[in-house]
C-alpha cells in the first residue's frame, strides 16, 4: 500500500460547510489502495472520517474576517505545527500539498526535502497575481519576495496541479516547463443534482430565476448583477437570487434598498444541500467577477461546474477559458456589460427551446468532461508518473 501525505490547511469533509475537493480525492485514492495522511488547520471531530484515511489538526484557528497581523500568525502556526506533524508520519510515498494559502508550500517543500520524497503541488488560485494586480499588495519588497517565494515552490515541485488553462499558461509564462504541469478542473458532482429533493419555495414560483450562489466579495464584482437586474426592472417575472456571505454584503443590501431594486432577493450562506435546490429551481446561472482585472478570467469556481451539473444555462461578464468553452458548447454567453447580458436574459427567457437546449449542452459538459470521475482519474494517473 502506498502512503501519501496530504497538506491542506482548509481541508473538510464535510461538503455543507465548504468545497470537499480535497476530501474527495482522498476518498478516491484509499479506494484505489493508497493511505492517506491528511495534516489540516480546521478542527477535526473524526480523526478516521473513511477506510485508510487518517486526519491530522494543528488546531489552527483563522478567519478572514481576522486582521492582517491575525492571519499571518494563522499561516505561520499552521506551518510549524505541519512540519513538526509530518516529520513524524513514516514511511511516505508522495507529498501533495495544495493551496491557497501559498504560504502552504513552506511546510510541502520541507518535508519532501526532510523526507526526499517527490512533491505534487497543486494550484488553486495564482498567488500572488491576484493581490498584487488588486492592489492589496503594494510594497515593491513585499512583491519581490512573494513572486520568489512563489518560483521556489514551483522549482521545488516534482509536478504542479493547475485548476485551469489561463493557470497552465500564466505559470509557462513564468518559466514552469510545460511538461511539469496538468490541468485538473474543479469538478461537477453529478450525484448531488440527481438525488430527489422537494420544490417548495414560494418566491421562486412563476419566476424565470437568475441565481448567484457564493462570495460577494470584491473580486466577485455582483455590483454587475445589480445593474443588471435594474435594467430589467419593469418586468415583474424576473428574479436575481444571490446566496453567500462576503465584505461587500452589506453595500449590495444598501444598493438594493437605496435604489428600489425590487427584482434582487439576498440570502445568507446555506448548507450545500439547500444551495443545491436553490440551483435547481433556478432557470440559469450567473458568474460575476470585477472584470477590469484580467488575471481573474483563470477562475475555477466550484459554482460553475455546479451549473453543469444542474443543467443550467451559464452567464458569465468575462473572457478567458470559461467564455470559450460555454460559447463553443452552446451552453452559455459571455457579456461584457449589463445591457448585454440583459439583453441575453431576455432572449433566453423568450426562448424556450434556446433554454432548453443550453441546458441540455450544459449537462454534457458535466457528465462529459468534468464529471468527479474524470478528475479522480486524471489525479491518480499524475501520482501513478510520480
Amino acid at each position: 500500500m502506498k502512503k501519501l501525505l496530504y497538506l491542506h490547511q482548509y481541508f473538510q469533509t464535510n461538503k455543507d460547510k465548504g468545497g470537499t475537493r480535497s476530501y474527495e480525492f482522498a476518498r478516491y485514492l484509499a479506494k484505489k489502495n493508497f493511505k492517506v495522511n491528511i495534516i489540516t488547520g480546521t478542527e477535526q471531530k473524526i480523526k478516521n472520517p473513511y477506510k485508510n484515511i487518517t486526519i491530522f489538526s494543528t488546531n489552527t484557528k483563522y478567519d478572514n474576517k481576522m486582521s492582517k497581523i491575525r492571519r499571518i500568525i494563522s499561516f505561520i502556526s499552521y506551518n510549524v505545527k505541519a512540519i513538526l506533524k509530518g516529520v513524524f508520519c513514516k514511511n511516505i510515498d508522495v507529498i501533495f500539498a495544495t493551496s491557497t494559502p501559498l504560504t502552504i508550500g513552506l511546510p510541502a517543500v520541507l518535508l519532501s526535502k526532510i523526507k526526499r520524497k517527490k512533491l505534487l503541488f497543486e494550484v488553486r488560485d495564482v498567488w500572488p497575481d491576484i493581490p498584487i494586480e488588486l492592489g492589496y499588495i503594494r510594497n515593491k519588497y513585499t512583491i519581490r519576495i512573494l513572486k520568489k517565494f512563489e518560483m521556489w515552490i514551483y522549482n521545488n515541485s516534482t509536478h504542479i496541479i493547475v485548476l485551469s488553462t489561463g493557470m497552465r499558461n500564466n505559470l509557462i509564462d513564468k518559466g514552469v516547463s510545460e511538461d511539469k504541469i496538468s490541468v485538473i478542473e474543479n469538478f461537477s458532482n453529478l450525484y448531488l443534482y440527481d438525488e430527489p429533493m422537494e420544490i417548495h419555495d414560494d418566491f421562486m414560483k412563476d419566476k424565470f430565476v437568475c441565481i448567484h450562489p457564493g462570495t460577494m466579495g470584491h473580486v466577485n464584482g455582483l455590483d454587475f448583477i445589480l445593474d443588471v437586474a435594474k435594467k430589467l426592472s419593469d418586468l415583474d417575472d424576473i428574479t436575481f437570487l444571490l446566496i453567500g456571505e462576503g465584505k461587500r454584503k452589506s453595500h449590495l443590501k444598501n444598493r438594493v434598498n437605496n435604489e428600489d431594486i425590487f427584482n434582487v432577493i439576498i440570502k445568507d450562506a446555506l448548507p450545500k444541500h439547500e444551495v443545491v435546490r436553490y440551483i435547481k429551481q433556478s432557470d440559469l446561472g450567473i458568474m460575476c467577477v470585477d472584470n477590469r482585472y484580467k488575471i481573474l478570467e483563470d477562475n475555477s469556481a466550484n459554482k460553475f461546474f455546479d451549473f453543469l451539473a444542474a443543467g443550467l444555462p451559464i452567464l458569465i461578464n468575462y473572457e478567458g477559458w470559461q467564455k470559450n468553452l460555454i460559447e463553443e458548447e452552446k451552453s452559455g454567453k459571455s457579456s461584457l456589460t449589463p445591457d448585454s447580458m440583459a439583453e441575453t436574459i431576455l432572449k433566453l427567457k423568450g426562448n424556450p427551446i434556446l433554454l432548453k437546449s443550453m441546458s441540455k449542452n450544459s449537462r454534457n459538459l458535466a457528465e462529459q468532461h468534468y464529471s468527479d470521475v474524470i478528475a479522480k482519474k486524471k489525479l491518480l494517473k499524475v501520482i501513478n508518473r510520480l
